[in-house]
C-alpha cells in the first residue's frame, strides 16, 4: 500500500507528546480519524495534527474511515473490550504498554490477533531506544551478552490511595514492566528458564521494590531492579558479555567498552547520538511507531507484538510468585 490509513483513539498526553508527532513525520501515513470523549481534548488534538474527522464513537470511526490500523491509546482497564472490537473489525492495532490488566487478557488479544492474522504493537519503546539499541549491537559484535541488568528507578511518595489507576493495577504490570519487558528482549527473548526475586513492601500497604535474578534458556542472566521508593527517576542498562560490556543511561550517556580497544567504542549521549532533544525522537518511540507502520505494509509481524507480550506479562506473575518474602 502507498499510503497506511490509520485511525486514532485517545486524545491524551502520550499520544499528543510522542505517538502521534512520530506519525505525523511519516509521508506515508495519512491520518483518517480521531476519537475521544472529551470534546475539548478531541478537537486541540485534531486542529494540532490536521485530522479532519473527529468522533466520540469509536466503532462509528472504524466503520466511516475503514483504516488499515488503530492507535488505541487509553488506561489499560478500559482498553481490552475496545481492543477486542478493533481486531473484530479486522484492523491492525497498536496501544500502549501495558497490553492489558492480567496475563490471561493479554493471553486472549494475543489469541485473537493470531486468528485474525492481524499485526499488533505493543509500545515497548525501550526495546527501539537509539542509544541503547546502538550500544547493544556494538557489544553484539564481540560476543552474545551473557547478562543483562536493568535498573528503573522512581521516587514515590506513599499514600492512601495506589498510585495506578486507583488500584486498577499494579505498579510491576503497569509501568515497571517496561524494565521486565526490555530485560526479555536484550536478553534474547528467550524463554524463561528460572526465577528468584524479592518483592518488599518497606513503608507502604503496597510493594514497592521487585528485586529478581532470571535464568533464560538461551544461558543469558538477567538482574532486574525496580525501586519506587528512591531519591530520583532512572532508567538504566547494562550488556555484559566476554570481551565488551555497556553501561547506559536511558536519559543520559550510553558508554561501550571493549577489552581490546584502549579507548571506548560508544559514549555519547541520547539526545547527541540523534542529534535531538524531542522524546520522540531520542527515546525510541518513533522508531516503534516506523516499525508498526512497515510491519503493516509488509505484513510481517513484529518481535513485540501482542503474542510476545503475553511473555512479558507472564514474567511478572513469576516474579511475585517466586519472591523469598512471600
Amino acid at each position: 500500500m502507498e499510503k497506511v490509513r490509520v485511525a486514532l483513539i485517545g486524545a491524551g498526553g502520550m499520544a499528543n507528546r510522542v505517538h502521534y508527532p512520530s506519525l505525523a513525520t511519516f509521508d506515508d501515513v495519512e491520518l483518517v480519524g480521531l476519537c475521544d470523549v472529551v470534546p475539548d481534548k478531541l478537537e486541540a488534538t485534531a486542529e494540532k495534527f490536521e485530522i479532519a474527522k473527529t468522533f466520540s464513537c469509536y466503532k462509528a470511526m472504524i466503520e466511516e474511515t475503514k483504516p488499515d490500523a488503530v492507535y488505541a491509546l487509553m488506561p489499560p482497564h478500559v482498553l481490552f473490550d475496545v481492543a477486542m472490537d478493533i481486531m473484530d473489525a479486522d484492523c491492525n492495532l497498536f496501544i500502549e504498554k501495558p497490553p492489558a490488566v492480567t496475563t490471561h487478557q493479554t493471553l486472549c488479544l494475543g489469541k485473537k490477533a493470531e486468528d485474525k492474522g492481524l499485526i499488533t504493537s505493543v509500545g515497548w519503546q525501550r526495546r527501539y531506544h537509539p542509544l541503547v539499541h546502538h550500544c547493544f549491537e556494538e557489544v553484539k559484535k564481540v560476543g552474545e551478552p551473557h547478562q543483562v541488568v536493568t535498573h528503573f528507578l522512581k521516587p514515590s511518595n506513599v499514600g492512601p490511595n495506589y498510585p495506578y489507576y486507583r488500584g486498577a493495577i499494579d505498579i510491576m504490570h503497569c509501568d515497571a514492566i517496561h524494565a521486565v519487558d526490555a530485560l526479555r528482549y536484550y536478553c534474547g527473548l528467550s524463554d524463561v528458564k528460572a526465577v528468584a526475586s524479592d518483592v518488599r513492601n518497606l513503608d507502604s500497604w503496597y510493594p514497592l521494590t521487585f528485586n529478581a535474578i532470571v535464568s533464560f534458556e538461551n544461558g543469558c542472566v538477567g538482574i532486574l531492579h525496580v525501586n519506587w521508593r528512591t531519591g530520583k527517576r532512572a532508567f538504566n542498562f547494562e550488556f555484559h558479555a566476554a570481551g565488551a560490556s555497556a553501561y547506559i543511561d536511558a536519559d543520559g550517556v550510553g558508554e561501550v567498552t571493549v577489552s581490546s580497544e584502549k579507548e571506548p567504542v560508544v559514549n555519547t549521549t541520547f539526545s547527541e547520538f540523534v542529534d535531538s532533544d524531542e522524546g520522540f525522537m531520542n527515546q525510541g518511540f518513533r522508531e516503534e511507531n516506523r516499525a508498526f507502520i512497515d510491519a503493516v505494509k509488509s505484513g510481517k509481524q513484529l518481535h513485540n507484538n501482542l503474542q510476545d507480550a503475553v511473555k512479558s506479562m507472564d514474567l511478572v506473575d513469576k516474579i511475585y510468585a517466586n519472591s523469598i518474602t512471600g
